[in-house]
């Protein structure tokens, strides 16, 4: 397959040399590494076979406007050799600048906001921006300069005043799916940076989002951990103990959980939950009607096409895990539970039946269903919290069979709830 990686090695592979230009194929019975076509530069880098895929890459590259081809003499046979050449527009060198000089502002920008944005990145929130020049990206439009991270690679282009995502070297970043092709301002990219936006992203469709990977804690004193993991809380003129949950965990977490969604797409249309969204499916998918919706849905990501998250709930696009209570006394027992991650608690759910159930049967196991948006977003948070984030993680129980208790408990730890 012709993948970005073996596009860009290709271009890497002639941009180093000083005319830009490389043999197709290395001679038969070459040992002098100077003669070195492109289809041996190619195995060198990927470990592939070269001679297969130079025709076809050459074809790709020329087609898209990136080289040309053309014929190189070889000093020994003084015969013409098939060759290819890079555009000037599209070669960089080393004496580039990268330096993190402020973009010049536009009638939308302030500088405060730019050099927000230029000091810590939106993706990896370690890394700071520096504006690029005299080099061009593949397959963008040219641009006078580019923002990259010195940290993750991520690349910003400027459209207008805004500022767009189009690239970042760790493809499986959550933010690769979230954001790639999104135009923001620049004090939006800043939000994001700084986290203080519902989960880090300033274009949620549903409100109230909150994040999977949490970071806050409750301020010290509002709860006590004992030796054995129990925590005391004070609720009025009480102090409950919570005690920890052994929980077991089978496998690793799984994403694109969505995909495996059974009911066609016309069906699931007729929901009164999808019901907005059946005009554009009509105008831009109406060929897609008779899929399957999981797979319509997975196929929609695959090609980065957002529309896919408009199916989903606000959580139907994690990475989700399976686990069960292991057996103990109170397992059978009604009360109250509480989730907690990172010394923090981030949920807590009067179980009106067992814990093992609200356990096993609620939070231990997420459907293709439930990550839509007649879906549970619920299930598939608490789901999500506990499984990506194992070792700082559990679930706590406070026993208690009378339901008014359980509802005055449960309302009174809002107030301790992180996020």
């Amino acid at each position: 397959m012709v993948t970005g990686e073996l596009i860009g090695v290709a271009m890497e592979c002639l941009n180093a040399e000083f005319k830009k230009t490389l043999a197709l194929r290395t001679p038969p019975d070459t040992a002098d590494t100077s003669h070195d076509g492109l289809d041996r530069c190619i195995e060198a880098r990927l470990k592939i076979p070269g001679k297969t895929a130079v025709a076809v890459i050459a074809d790709v590259l020329c087609s898209a406007g990136i080289a040309e081809t053309t014929e190189i003499m070889d000093r020994f046979s003084r015969r013409p050799r098939k060759g290819i050449r890079l555009l000037p527009s599209w070669t960089w060198h080393t004496a580039s600048e990268s330096t993190p000089t402020i973009v010049p502002l536009g009638p939308g920008n302030d500088e405060s906001s730019l050099v927000s944005l230029m000091s810590m990145c939106p993706v990896c929130r370690t890394g700071i921006l520096n504006r690029v020049v005299g080099k061009q990206l593949f397959g963008i439009p040219h641009t006078d300069f580019y923002i990259e991270c010195t940290c993750c690679g991520a690349k910003f282009i400027p459209i207008g005043t805004q500022f767009r995502l189009v690239s970042i070297a760790i493809v499986r970043d959550p933010l690769w799916r979230k954001h790639l092709n999104e135009t923001f301002s620049a004090e939006t990219w800043s939000a994001v940076a700084r986290g203080t936006s519902p989960g880090g992203n300033p274009c949620v469709r549903q409100t109230g989002k909150k994040p999977v990977n949490p970071s806050r804690k409750l301020p010290p004193g509002a709860f006590t951990q004992l030796k054995d993991g129990s925590l005391l809380i004070p609720c009025q003129e009480k102090t409950l103990c919570f005690k920890p949950l052994k929980l077991i965990f089978y496998g690793s977490v799984r994403e694109d959980l969505f995909a495996r969604a059974q009911k066609p797409l016309q069906e699931i249309l007729h929901y009164p939950a999808f019901s907005h969204l059946l005009p554009l499916v009509n105008a831009k998918y109406s060929r897609y009607l008779s899929m399957k919706s999981g797979l319509f849905l997975g196929h929609l990501k695959e090609r980065h096409d957002p529309f896919y998250r408009e199916f989903l709930n606000s959580y139907g696009d994690e990475k989700y895990g399976t686990l069960r209570l292991e057996n103990t006394n109170d397992a059978d027992k009604k009360g109250v539970l509480i989730v907690v991650v990172n010394k923090g608690i981030y949920h807590a759910v009067n179980c009106q039946d067992s814990f093992r159930v609200m356990v096993n049967d609620v939070f231990g196991r997420i459907s293709a269903e439930d990550c839509l948006l007649n879906g549970d977003s619920t299930r598939c948070r608490i789901n999500a919290l506990v499984c990506n984030n194992r070792n700082v993680s559990g679930i706590s129980i406070h026993t208690c069979e009378k339901e008014e208790e359980r509802k005055h408990i449960t309302e009174m730890l809002k107030e301790f709830i992180s996020i």
